[in-house]
């Protein structure tokens, strides 16, 4: 592809596709993930350049690694060389202006402890860079936690007659980071229910090899240091996140190409919906809808964390059902689960989780499957099945990523050093065992199933049990009466 030239004031850009994208968007929420040397840092600089255009006026900003080292001796030098004198470094690299018009003065900082996020609650900002926010490797104070991201929505809204952008630009994370979980949460992240205004997010995945610029050498170079690694290899070769792994996977019959859906799924008017559940004081609830012919979407996974089910109910279920997306279409619900729940509280026998459900709600709680097999064996068969139309009778919204990351590797089995499984039931005390036992129980309970009768056993023991009678009628004492008759 022709790169795009782009030029403001005596500044020139030349932008691949996917750069151009990134840099012209008008959402508040901007992440531009991509593998080695696909230009990233490039768009982020441009991206910040573009917004001060966007605004009409000079700007103020912040850019946030995980050190100050790291700015120094990486984010730095690429920009001094993409940009020569039109930047300019001060204060030991805690300040960075460029000269564009309209001009652009960024303050730069790392997040090395928690006292440095005070640093976010001071300054009027309109826009706030977070460079790579997912470390190479999983490491004490490496990379950036959400809440900075979370905080820096709240900063970067904050000079007066400019618009909000938070602009993240990274390579691809594991698939626990919070960074792809943002990724595949609704695009629509907030509505204000006054006044409608809402903030919108946009992902721009760059895929390999569209940076012309890079040398053949450089992408070979990236392959043969990740070539051994291969979660390494995935992220900054390839430009997709790694799965986790841990032990061996409860589904191996989950396929991402095939079970999540590339879009987020829509709500369909008129088909039933599904809240499934699991109890105790790490509760999970995922919200789900049966569609014609036969398929189960899932849209949504809410969990607690040491709390119970009224809690979540209250905090986070009823809120969600109250967005535009679910308010605007009537649904009827059913509600099922973990059948534990219906047991009575210790405490009080008038109090269990399920009743607690049935009068928050105003459903009739159903409970699920006890035996391990009467859920998995649905669950398997599920992914394995193909509706009438040719979809998979399962499909999973991005926005119901925990449930793809449990049915990825999260819910697992343990093992020993050999590989082996070790015991029957799937690894305990892990949010991914909570989330893949309620999808389970959805599954089991909506399409449930029963093994199919051994036809050869059951003729065998039809003959026997007729050789039985036959032997008992025709020895039967004098007297006695054929079996059925009187004496």
């Amino acid at each position: 592809m022709v790169d795009q030239i782009i030029q403001k004031g005596d500044l020139v850009f030349r932008l691949s596709p996917t750069q151009e994208k990134f840099v012209y968007s008008d959402a508040h929420v901007c992440l531009f993930v991509g593998p080695m040397g696909e230009g990233k840092t490039w768009a982020g600089v441009a991206g910040v350049i573009a917004h001060a255009a966007r605004c009409g006026r000079p700007i103020r900003g912040a850019l946030i690694r995980d050190t100050h080292q790291n700015i120094k001796i990486s984010t730095a030098p690429d920009i001094i060389e993409m940009l020569g004198n039109k930047v300019k470094f001060m204060d030991d690299y805690k300040k960075m202006i460029i000269h564009s018009n309209p001009r652009v003065e960024i303050d730069c900082f790392g997040i090395d402890d928690a006292a440095s996020l005070s640093k976010l609650q001071g300054p009027q900002y309109a826009v706030i860079w977070l460079e790579e926010p997912a470390p190479i490797e999983e490491r004490a104070n490496a990379g950036l936690p959400r809440s900075v991201f979370e905080l820096a929505i709240a900063r970067a809204s904050r000079q007066a007659g400019t618009v909000l952008r938070v602009q993240i630009t990274q390579n691809p994370a594991d698939e626990d980071h919070w960074t792809e979980e943002l990724a595949h949460e609704p695009r629509v992240m907030e509505r204000d229910p006054d006044t409608g205004a809402e903030i919108i997010k946009e992902v721009f995945r760059i895929p390999y090899g569209e940076n012309t610029k890079l040398n053949a050498l450089s992408r070979a170079a990236n392959r043969a240091a990740f070539k051994n690694d291969p979660g390494k290899f995935a992220r900054y070769v390839q430009g997709v996140a790694a799965p986790v792994q841990k032990g061996k996977k409860v589904t191996p019959e989950y396929n991402r190409d095939i079970h999540l859906a590339k879009n987020e799924l829509p709500i369909v008017p008129g088909a039933v919906g599904i809240r499934g559940y699991d109890g105790w004081h790490d509760p999970v609830c995922i919200i789900a809808q049966l569609i014609p012919p036969g398929k189960l979407w899932f849209h949504a996974v809410l969990t607690g964390d040491g709390i119970g089910i009224k809690q979540l109910i209250e905090q986070q279920v009823l809120p969600l059902l109250q967005t535009p997306k679910y308010k605007e279409t009537a649904l009827d619900w059913r509600d099922m689960g973990d059948p534990t729940m219906a047991t009575p509280d210790q405490s009080n026998t008038q109090v269990s989780a399920a009743k607690e459900i049935n009068e928050l709600l105003k459903t009739r709680f159903e409970k699920g499957a006890t035996r391990w097999p009467q859920r998995i064996n649905p669950v398997k068969t599920g992914l394995t099945t193909l509706c009438t139309d040719g979809t998979p009778q399962i499909l999973i919204s991005p926005t119901a990523w925990p449930l793809h990351r449990a049915l990825n590797g999260g819910w697992h089995f343990k093992t020993d050093n050999s590989g082996n499984i070790i015991g029957t039931l799937p690894a305990k005390n892990n949010v991914f065992d909570h989330i893949g036992n309620c999808f389970a129980y959805i599954v089991s309970t909506v399409f449930s199933f029963r093994a199919k009768k051994n036809l050869k056993y059951s003729q065998a023991s039809r003959i026997a049990k007729q050789k039985r009678f036959a032997s008992s009628y025709g020895g039967r004492r004098p007297g006695q009466a054929a079996m059925g008759g009187r004496r």
